[in-house]
């Protein structure tokens, strides 16, 4: 019994028009995969600008029937200000379909099944990758903080679904620019970070070697003195957050794992937490020969085990020098986490625990890790140390309590 098909004119007609309809089904879904999930044509942008001047009308009237608040999302409006919940939704994105196909690319500061578009003055809490202080802060009081600063160009709406990006301001305006919209004001954007505008001032204050404990005269010169390079304090805010310091972290000559610390002061580099500081810090004197250098220290945010957060730089008297990269997970981490989860470092361990009023209040404590560094130069003097964030970005601000030498 052989295996040949069998088919009759017209079965064979359409047997033949499958086969030859086939690549070209193949290369449409091909071709539509290839499309940019965003519009740059002129008509998409003009449609979407109308629809955005009705949510603009739309906000206002309710901003005049509800004291002037904002609604807590978009679809607020509807139905009462907005009656076709089409308007909601992108012209382009209704003809592409998928409603918030960004959201998984952008931080979504408005969850909102019923609209296209981002939203930016949700009355959502901070996370405390943004806001480390009590009391806690929502994005509404930050985007009214930055529009107070900036002025009514600051974006109430967004489309994603168009490059470039459309924005309409708060004062009415719509607007083209890049994913950051701070670029378009970037004389501005070192006044656009949340601790720059909520933080308490601690954070900003000059310190002098006055304002830390006195050291004390049993520390050798094993412990290292790093009065003059402290840029803040145990018992402040340094960061800027209110009720987040280390007010709790006794200070003195401090024991942990056999290796003794001198604990008075913090030496912070900036980061998105801590901007007013440094990114380097240079010529920490050492000055003596050594086998091992241990570290008491931790980063303020980060959440990204493997990203470079930092770098020690050992500058040898005669010259050399050797860079100790800090990866986040390895020999550092973030100095706030979550009780039941505590973080284990690969290269480094966490040597105290605590808390303060702002980590509390998110469910949070706080911790110091210790990394130890064998130094492959044992018979060659140790000149200085060099602190760097080590990141282009600064993102992750990692701060040095205390240095030691064994």
């Amino acid at each position: 019994m052989n295996s040949i098909r069998h088919f009759t004119v017209p079965g064979l007609l359409l047997a033949l028009a499958e086969c030859l309809l086939q690549p070209v089904w193949c290369l449409a879904a091909e071709e539509a995969a290839r499309k940019p999930g965003y519009s740059t044509n002129a008509a998409d942008r003009a449609a979407c600008q109308r629809q955005l001047n009705m949510i603009f009308g739309a906000i206002q009237e309710y901003r005049k029937q509800h004291d002037n608040g904002l609604p807590s999302k978009l679809s607020d409006l509807t139905p009462d200000f907005i009656h076709d919940p089409n308007v909601l939704i992108c012209p382009f994105v209704q003809k592409r379909g998928g409603l918030r196909t960004w959201k998984k690319q952008f931080r979504e500061l408005s969850p909102d099944a019923h609209t296209s578009y981002g939203y930016e003055f949700p009355s959502a809490p901070l996370d405390y990758y943004q806001w480390r202080g009590v009391p806690k802060k929502t994005w509404r009081e930050f985007k009214e903080r930055v529009a107070e600063t900036l002025g009514p160009v600051v974006p109430i709406v967004r489309c994603h679904d168009h490059r470039p990006w459309l924005n309409l301001a708060v004062g009415g305006r719509i607007y083209e620019s890049e994913l950051y919209w701070e670029k378009n004001f970037a004389e501005n954007d070192h006044l656009l970070t949340v601790s720059k505008l909520f933080g308490s001032p601690v954070a900003t204050r000059k310190l002098t070697p006055a304002d830390f404990p006195p050291r004390d005269p049993q520390a050798g010169l094993r412990l290292l003195d790093l009065t003059a390079h402290y840029n803040a304090a145990l018992t402040d805010s340094w960061q800027g957050f209110p009720g987040n310091h280390l007010a709790g972290f006794r200070t003195g000559i401090r024991e942990f794992g056999g290796v003794c610390f001198d604990v008075r002061g913090v030496i912070q580099l900036r980061g998105e937490l801590a901007a007013d500081f440094p990114g380097r810090i240079d010529g920490i004197k050492v000055n003596q020969k050594c086998n091992r250098i241990h570290f008491l220290h931790a980063l303020a945010c980060g959440d990204r085990p493997g990203v470079r957060s930092g770098l020690y730089t050992i500058h040898y008297e005669e010259g050399r020098a050797q860079e100790i990269p800090l990866v986040y997970g390895e020999q550092i981490a973030d100095w706030w986490f979550d009780p039941p989860n505590p973080i284990a470092l690969t290269n480094g361990k966490v040597v105290w625990t605590g808390e303060n009023e702002a980590a509390k209040a998110y469910g949070k404590a706080i911790s110091l890790y210790q990394y130890t560094w064998e130094n492959p130069l044992k018979g060659s003097e140790v000149a200085t140390i060099s602190f760097d964030s080590g990141v282009r970005t600064h993102a992750y601000a990692p701060f040095v309590v205390a240095i030691t030498l064994e």
